[in-house]
């Protein structure tokens, strides 16, 4: 029979196992020593904290004497809901004796029918026999116009026609234009006595002759006196028949 092997022990040989590892403490306390000098070294210094006083409460108080205070106490008080909301419990006496009645049980208006259609006469109506009968007959010749004379008239303002003679006196033409001509205004200014002063055109004719003519005339009348020592008026002559034309003035002329 063989003997058993000897043990041949771990792979490495560590030396000093049966011994305390007193190594393993001197990495802790290098650790120790170095966290506390990091410590140490790099603090972190906190800011001041910086404390604000509160302000005190301010207070606004409505009473009447301002007039803002008291337009805002007047606002709220018609502006209050309670006063909407509340609502009214007391019932009005017979209230509830009152029978219901629906609205369409009274008739208030008939309803419309249709619109009525005329019917358009498709012929014209009959014509009166005796019309026919009478449309046939001759009928005779229409009479001529005559054309009535217009003499040459004179007319004042207002204010001076009643101091106008009565009749006046007419317009006596030596010459006449050929074609219708305007009116003639003149200005005049009479006396106190009547007595026709000045006279100015105002507006011609387009014939110097006949505005000539009608300030001759003008200067021949005699108005009757007043107490005004010069009245100022216009007097207007309208041209008529006799003013112009080919047929001679004395012809044309219509007594006045």
């Amino acid at each position: 029979m063989k003997a058993p092997a000897p043990d041949a022990g771990l792979t490495f040989d560590w030396p000093g196992r049966e011994g305390f590892p007193f190594i393993l403490f001197g990495c802790i306390a290098a650790s120790l020593f170095a966290h506390a000098a990091t410590f140490f070294l790099f603090q972190v210094a906190d800011p001041l904290s910086t404390t604000i006083p509160r302000s005190s409460p301010q207070v606004s108080v409505l009473s009447p004497s301002s007039p803002e205070a008291l337009a805002l106490l007047h606002w709220i008080d018609a502006q209050d809901p309670a006063l909407v909301a509340t609502a009214n419990s007391v019932a009005p006496p017979g209230i509830y004796d009152i029978a219901y009645r629906p609205s369409y049980a009274t008739m208030r208006t008939a309803p419309l029918g249709p619109v009525e259609q005329t019917v358009a006469v498709a012929f014209p109506p009959a014509r009166d026999p005796l019309a026919i009968i009478t449309s046939a007959d001759a009928k005779p010749a229409p009479l001529p116009t005559v054309n009535q004379p217009h003499p040459t008239t004179i007319a004042f303002s207002p204010a001076l026609a009643a101091r106008a003679p009565a009749p006046l006196p007419p317009l006596v033409l030596k010459t006449h234009a050929a074609e219708p001509v305007e009116p003639t205004r003149q200005l005049i200014g009479i006396t106190a006595r009547g007595e026709v002063r000045f006279v100015f055109l105002q507006s011609s004719s387009g014939n110097p002759t006949l505005d000539a003519q009608a300030a001759a005339h003008l200067q021949t009348l005699a108005f009757s006196p007043s107490e005004t020592p010069i009245t100022w008026t216009t007097a207007i002559v309208t041209w008529g028949d006799d003013a112009f034309g080919p047929t001679p003035i004395s012809d044309l002329r219509s007594p006045r």
